[in-house]
């Protein structure tokens, strides 16, 4: 692996920090005698990731960016290494601490539709996380909900409340799950492809939002993408994944700007013009 630790802060500054990881799934080979074979969807990865960044996950579809996502929020078991959020050690969390522990970390999904409850009002949505972790009253949580509302672009929030995924739009479901995301006040959030079934205009506006909440509230941001472009108009520092392996790492516009792993450089070949988010950190710091 190609790596870059020239942005990495003292041990106190690092929120989360991903060691030798490895996950595998058993592979079924229908031959005479049933064999089978592991395939590592995370293979011996490490990272760090320090307070207040956005850091960009970048890789192509497979390359083992989600299941790693996974293992942070302990959504899947690793088979090796250690996983460090804060002072926690994220593989032996069970029970009140993992609740906790969620409590801290949230995830904004890819595709809202799929991960939004049909059955469930917009409010009520915004207000699960609240009712899970038993946070307010009624009368709290409409505060507090509103609040993330607002903060996501949706306003006014009493407009939505009483709505249903399906009569939204893309962006407004999108800006739903941010909400969603962040009324539990989170430290660190992981954003998978957020903008990747967005059109271009709208996903501009999903990045100005971001980076207002990064801005406002010092949220860690993991950032999974495909997309060079917006990696590197969001993200401070990135690593590349290919086939379940960090290649190269470091900080954006040097990887960008003087790739050295093969596969990076295809990756940027593959985008030859980059879509300018350029302005977006410089217009959502003057709101």
């Amino acid at each position: 692996m190609i790596s870059d630790q020239d942005r990495i802060q003292s041990p106190a500054d690092i929120i989360l920090r991903v060691e030798n990881v490895v996950k595998a799934y058993e592979m079924r080979h229908f031959s005479f005698g049933g064999s089978h074979k592991t395939s590592p969807a995370v293979d011996n990865v490490t990272i760090r990731i320090n307070r207040g960044e956005a850091f960009g996950l970048v890789g192509g579809s497979g390359s083992g960016k989600t299941t790693l996502a996974r293992l942070i929020l302990k959504l899947e078991r690793f088979d090796a290494g250690a996983i460090h959020f804060e002072d926690l050690n994220v593989g032996k969390l069970k029970g009140p601490s993992l609740k906790s522990f969620r409590r801290k970390i949230q995830m904004i999904p890819q595709d809202p539709y799929q991960s939004l409850n049909p059955y469930f009002s917009i409010f009520e949505t915004v207000a699960e996380p609240l009712v899970i972790h038993r946070i307010g009253d009624d009368k709290a949580r409409r505060r507090i909900v509103e609040n993330a509302m607002v903060l996501s672009g949706l306003t006014p929030a009493a407009d939505y409340y009483d709505r249903y995924p399906h009569q939204l739009s893309g962006g407004q479901r999108q800006r739903v799950a941010i909400a969603r995301a962040v009324v539990l006040e989170p430290q660190f959030i992981i954003a998978d492809e957020p903008t990747s079934m967005l059109d271009a205009s709208i996903s501009i506006a999903v990045f100005k939002l971001l980076h207002t909440i990064k801005r406002r509230h010092n949220v860690t941001f993991l950032f999974i993408t495909h997309d060079l472009a917006a990696a590197r108009h969001f993200c401070e520092r990135i690593a590349v994944m290919h086939r379940g392996k960090i290649i190269e790492t470091g900080a954006t516009e040097k990887i960008i700007g003087n790739p050295q792993a093969p596969y990076t450089k295809a990756l940027i070949a593959a985008q030859p013009r980059f879509v300018s988010f350029r302005n977006i950190g410089k217009e959502s710091a003057k709101k």
